[in-house]
């Protein structure tokens, strides 16, 4: 990340300062050559950047614009006597990790003191701790986050700091927010413990608050105020944290901070608008108030138990209960003619009700036959132990012993698929292999003599042995993408205005639908995002207000 990540710090005597900084450099050899076996020929290096960086003093402030370093205390200094900083390189990337008092480059240190400056003295958060932003396109773009750490010797026993990211792209800093300051909220709170902890024992040994009270009781005048108040510089903060490796540990977290925040953002190269599966994925993850939920560090652990946890299970059941990988293993395991009916069921919006004492195994069914439908018609519910309407879920599978209502058993609008396995070749194990699973289907409606197109589309498709499974995929995608143009072109239509049948069979001719496409573009309908209906409801409404008008 090509930022520099800085703590700052206000000095009662000399103001704000720049107290530690991090910075990266990248190789400056240019391309690197690549061998065949992909490895990088080039040997390691003790640094990466421009080697007149490292030549440069650590006390640059007093090159810029010719000033004159100002007066430093302990307590806004970080690097002492022949210390200069700190180095780690990545050998892997090629680049270094520098850490020190401040950044190497007078460029780069006037936009970093700049932005210390404005963060500890010009722009104040809510509740003065905190995360801000600030900047422009000259001085660079800053987040700060201010925060009090303990020193009992300290005027109102709190110091003054800030942890700043300086960078010029704006847009990458904003979408790094969340994460800058959840890991600086966390680099902060260590620091604040250490302090508290100090502070605590200071004052069980002497209690500076009686110290000061004593010694203002007396009779305060303008020419003895300074006296009284002293003048103490600043501790370190070395000694507020009692950690003589507090840089070291900074220099660890800041260099964490600029490598992890270059490799989570990376560019896509996006064809076109979102497709009408991804607005609605999107909408389902939002919540009832609107935000979307980001997980917390608790949460993606408790994420990445159950995951491991569940795929345990899934190894250890995966012998016994087999599954279907793909939607061409599916038609392969039913056979044309179960497929043909199954996904005749599936597109039209028909209930699928798999029962069967093979959970896995009719999930993964689920699972294969969902990718011919666009998202938001795919509302399952697996393992039930009791029968769920359909206006719940279209996909449903049932415990064996279930039972199903009669007004399902009569309907033509739904379709049954019993799961059972051949006993007789069941080994001793009870490893059962697919080969030896079997399903009946059980629907009152018959199948049409026309199919809709897409069904046709599916089946030329699967059937295509020169084409791979992900190439199978693709290809639906892209079906679905196409229909679900027509059945938005079609809910316009339908939305706008009263039409008479003819105008609407004129419209399906144009779409290149026919009569037999009807039921399915009926269905289709009803995955349309709240986005999209939102936006044709609003308009068609504003149309009509201006008619009347």
């Amino acid at each position: 990340m090509n930022a520099v990540v800085a703590l700052c710090h206000f000095c009662e005597l000399h103001g704000p300062s720049i107290l530690f900084c991090t910075q990266s450099f990248h190789d400056s050899e240019g391309p690197w050559p690549i061998k065949e076996n992909n490895e990088n020929p080039l040997p390691k290096k003790s640094w990466y950047g421009p080697p007149e960086s490292l030549q440069r003093s650590n006390s640059i402030s007093g090159e810029i614009s010719g000033d004159k370093a100002p007066d430093t205390c302990e307590g806004c200094t970080s690097m002492t006597g022949n210390q200069k900083g700190f180095i780690s390189n990545d050998h892997e990337a090629r680049v270094s990790y520098i850490s020190g008092q401040h950044p190497l480059h007078p460029e780069v240190f006037s936009m970093v003191r700049h932005a210390c400056v404005r963060s500890l003295s010009c722009e104040v958060c809510p509740g003065m701790e905190g995360p801000i932003f600030f900047g422009d396109n000259r001085r660079g773009h800053v987040l700060s986050h201010t925060f009090f750490m303990k020193d009992s010797q300290a005027r109102g026993f709190q110091r003054w700091f800030s942890m700043i990211v300086v960078m010029m792209d704006k847009t990458f800093l904003l979408n790094s927010w969340q994460f800058l300051v959840k890991n600086f909220q966390n680099f902060i709170k260590e620091l604040q413990d250490k302090a508290k902890k100090v502070c605590i024992m200071e004052q069980s040994e002497s209690s500076q608050r009686a110290l000061r009270f004593n010694r203002f009781t007396r009779v305060t005048t303008p020419n003895n105020f300074r006296r009284q108040r002293g003048n103490a510089k600043g501790r370190s903060l070395t000694e507020l944290t009692n950690d003589k490796n507090i840089f070291s540990i900074l220099h660890l977290w800041f260099t964490w901070i600029l490598q992890a925040g270059a490799s989570r953002l990376s560019e896509r190269l996006v064809e076109g608008l979102p497709s009408e599966d991804t607005i609605i994925q999107l909408e389902k993850e939002e919540t009832e108030d609107g935000f979307i939920r980001i997980c917390t560090n608790k949460d993606t652990d408790e994420i990445k138990t159950k995951f491991n946890n569940l795929t345990m299970e899934d190894d250890q059941d995966s012998s016994k209960d087999p599954r279907i990988e793909s939607l061409r293993e599916l038609f392969n395991f039913l056979g044309k003619e179960k497929f043909r009916s199954l996904a005749h069921h599936v597109l039209i919006g028909n209930q699928i009700i798999m029962r069967g004492n093979f959970p896995e195994l009719m999930k993964s069914f689920i699972l294969c036959i969902k990718e011919i439908l666009p998202r938001g018609c795919y509302h399952p519910i697996f393992d039930s132990p009791q029968y769920e309407d359909s206006w719940k879920c279209n996909f449903l599978s049932l415990q064996p012993d279930v039972v199903i209502p009669s007004h399902v058993m009569g309907s033509e609008l739904y379709l049954i698929v019993d799961f059972r396995s051949k006993e007789e070749t069941l080994n001793r194990s009870g490893n059962i292999p697919l080969l030896n699973f079997c399903c009946s289907l059980f629907s009152n409606a018959k199948l049409p003599e026309k199919i809709p197109h897409v069904l046709s589309e599916i089946e030329r498709i699967i059937q295509d042995q020169l084409l791979s499974d992900s190439a199978v995929l693709a290809f639906l995608v892209a079906l679905k993408e196409e229909w679900m143009n027509k059945v938005k072109v079609l809910f316009a239509f339908s939305r706008a205005g009263q039409r008479t049948q003819e105008e609407t069979n004129k419209l399906l001719q144009v779409l290149g639908a026919q009569e037999h496409d009807k039921q399915l573009l009926k269905f289709w309908m009803t995955g349309l995002s709240m986005q999209y209906k939102t936006h044709v409801l609003s308009t068609s409404i504003q149309q009509g207000s201006v008619q009347q008008a």
